[in-house]
């Protein structure tokens, strides 16, 4: 692959990859980590990865650059920051995870608050996470950063949200209609589970 902006190509193999999932697969080679989409209709354009670079919190992995094939010639994905040793959020929802990490009320509040940073930043902008649902989250493995992942999905001012998982829709709100609201509505969802285990609903 090429970076935007950049003429040595980047070779990425097989053992690099770190996941997959329905619109790309993800590899890392050093501190970065480079998203290559399944089909063109899920690239995101270069303008909107211009309207994420207001972000500014550490903490949320938003697109860097966009990249290109080998020939240089067609856009494939782009470039992020590349976390390690990071874990999904999902296995705080289990007995048996709290108990073997003795993780507490206060952990799971701490990390309910940095995740509440996350929206507050990004509605400061104009922008919103849409599909903020557990899977959209990393955490470190002292459980004491909270990383917000897959922000190519956000909506932006000129931009529409392009995913959103149906267990955090807001099923009042009008079809596709997202705001502030929408997203904190989601985020109790999340935030539910993470206190007492179960989805709410």
């Amino acid at each position: 692959v090429i970076v935007a902006g950049h003429n040595t190509p980047i070779e990425l193999t097989d053992n690099m990859q770190v996941a997959s999932g329905g619109q790309g697969t993800v590899y890392a080679k050093g501190d970065v980590a480079y998203k290559i989409y399944h089909e063109p209709k899920f690239l995101i354009p270069e303008s909107k990865i211009k309207e994420l670079s207001v972000l500014t919190l550490p903490n949320i992995i938003k697109p860097q650059a966009m990249l290109k094939d080998e020939h240089g010639s067609k856009l494939i994905g782009y470039t992020m920051r590349y976390l390690q040793n990071t874990q999904f959020m999902p296995p705080l929802f289990t007995k048996d995870f709290r108990q073997r990490k003795r993780i507490t009320k206060d952990t799971v509040l701490k990390i309910i608050l940095k995740m509440r940073e996350v929206l507050i930043h990004a509605h400061s902008h104009n922008i919103l996470l849409v599909d903020l649902n557990e899977l959209n989250w990393l955490l470190s493995q002292k459980l004491d950063e909270v990383f917000a992942i897959d922000v190519d999905s956000w909506e932006t001012s000129g931009h529409k949200a392009t995913a959103l998982m149906d267990s955090i829709r807001d099923r009042h709100a009008p079809h596709a209609h997202f705001t502030q609201g929408t997203d904190w509505f989601s985020f109790a969802i999340v935030a539910a589970q993470l206190f007492v285990g179960i989805h709410p609903y």
